[in-house]
């Protein structure tokens, strides 16, 4: 139940996309943020780096992202039979982290949007993975409320099978730090 460091760098890197700002992508599975150099046009063309792949590659960090959040929703270890385990806690954890930075992303992605105002193909895919954001941050803090009220207190923890029996040190609204208020 661990996020990929890979789908959190993407995420992270998302979420500094400044207004006028653009991202490049590369080989390895990373997106980078583009420096504004006075070659960066001709750079993008030589590398086959267009408005088109941007969205691709962010369509398909988002994607990753709902994969690997229905993938910990889903697993045996968050049944609440497994409330009092590490495993559930753990995946509480890794919800609440996608939430956090999902959530920062697309501030990121809405500043792009900014950039390619001008091009309303661009735009509106922008906005249809923004929405895809949206129903992602909805459904994952609803499902992460459920998950959380089913944390142990610490006053009636009896039961773990990792580390000795003693959960006590586990705050029940760690899970809450990850979570925007604002409306999604």
């Amino acid at each position: 139940m661990i996020v990929s460091d890979k789908l959190l760098i993407n995420l992270k890197i998302l979420s500094k996309i400044q207004k006028n700002g653009r991202i490049a992508r590369s080989y390895d599975g990373m997106i980078s943020l583009e420096s504004e150099t006075y070659y960066q046009p001709i750079k993008r063309f030589l590398s086959s780096d267009s408005r088109k792949q941007a969205v691709f590659e962010i369509n398909s960090i988002i994607t990753e992202c709902v994969d690997v959040s229905t993938n910990i929703i889903n697993s045996k270890h968050m049944n609440v039979l497994y409330a009092q385990t590490d495993e559930f806690f753990k995946g509480c954890e890794s919800i609440a982290l996608i939430l956090s930075e999902l959530q920062s992303a697309k501030i990121g992605i809405e500043n792009l949007k900014f950039t390619y105002q001008s091009d309303p193909n661009v735009s509106s895919q922008l906005d249809i993975i923004i929405l895809k954001i949206n129903g992602t941050l909805k459904d994952l803090t609803q499902k992460l409320n459920f998950f959380q009220s089913h944390l142990p207190s610490s006053n009636n923890v009896s039961n773990s099978s990792n580390n000795g029996g003693n959960n006590s040190n586990i705050p029940t609204d760690l899970c809450d730090i990850y979570i925007d208020s604002s409306p999604i």
